[in-house]
């Protein structure tokens, strides 16, 4: 699965994304500054488009989770897993009883069911979660054991927590990516690749979700090459 990535709280740059050859759009709440009625418009200018859209949020609370998914996204990214319980209350938030047995996302006539027009049995959305601590690959074996469909490395975080900020060439940070890998697959890992796409591509040819680009990040490039030929 091919995504991009947008930060730029606009439902045109969603427009302008979704309308590329890619499978969908990641909405990144976290270092985005999407108000609750601006991410609702993305999802619905994503989703209309008939591509996939994702969001990525900062914490796992009730509100956004059925905000989200009320509204028809196809998927969750969790910023920051790190533990059993954070795993469970995930999984219980997002999936209801029929899909999870002690699940409890609430049902109401919404958006994703087309307010009652669809049939109220809808498919489980895909759950992604990004593990950017050290705490988090001690713990990647319970995590999984929850059935995330991917897991994300948040690799400037995690270099971060393991004391070496940016230095993706570290070894301790080397051995917490593999330790992943080898725990859940690479077929059930993802990867956000903003710049140097081409050069940086072929390392995650067996990853099974793959984010490429981001708005800002090309909106900057492509000025400085603009800027560079005055």
């Amino acid at each position: 699965m091919i995504l991009t990535w947008q930060q730029i709280p606009s439902p045109i740059v969603s427009e302008m994304l979704a309308g590329q050859n890619c499978d969908g759009v990641v909405l990144d709440t976290e270092h985005g500054c999407f108000s609750k009625e601006t991410l609702v418009s993305c999802i619905q200018v994503v989703t209309l488009m008939n591509k996939k859209c994702f969001v990525r949020l900062a914490e796992a609370s009730v509100s956004m989770i059925r905000t989200c998914l009320d509204t028809g996204t196809s998927g969750i990214i969790f910023s920051t897993v790190e533990s059993h319980i954070q795993a469970e209350k995930i999984m219980n938030m997002c999936l209801f009883p029929s899909q999870k047995k002690t699940g409890h996302r609430g049902m109401g006539l919404v958006r994703q069911n087309k307010w009652g027009q669809k049939s109220l049995k809808v498919d489980r959305p895909i759950l992604v979660a990004q593990i950017e601590t050290q705490r988090g690959v001690t713990n990647i074996g319970t995590i999984a054991s929850h059935g995330f469909d991917y897991y994300m490395i948040g690799p400037y975080d995690l270099t971060s927590s393991l004391g070496c900020e940016g230095d993706f060439e570290n070894s301790d940070y080397k051995r917490s990516v593999s330790a992943v890998e080898n725990a859940v697959g690479k077929h059930k890992m993802g990867v956000h690749i903003p710049s140097n796409v081409k050069d940086e591509i072929g390392k995650y040819d067996e990853y099974g979700l793959k984010a490429l680009g981001m708005d800002t990040t090309l909106l900057i490039e492509a000025h400085q090459e603009a800027l560079s030929n005055a």
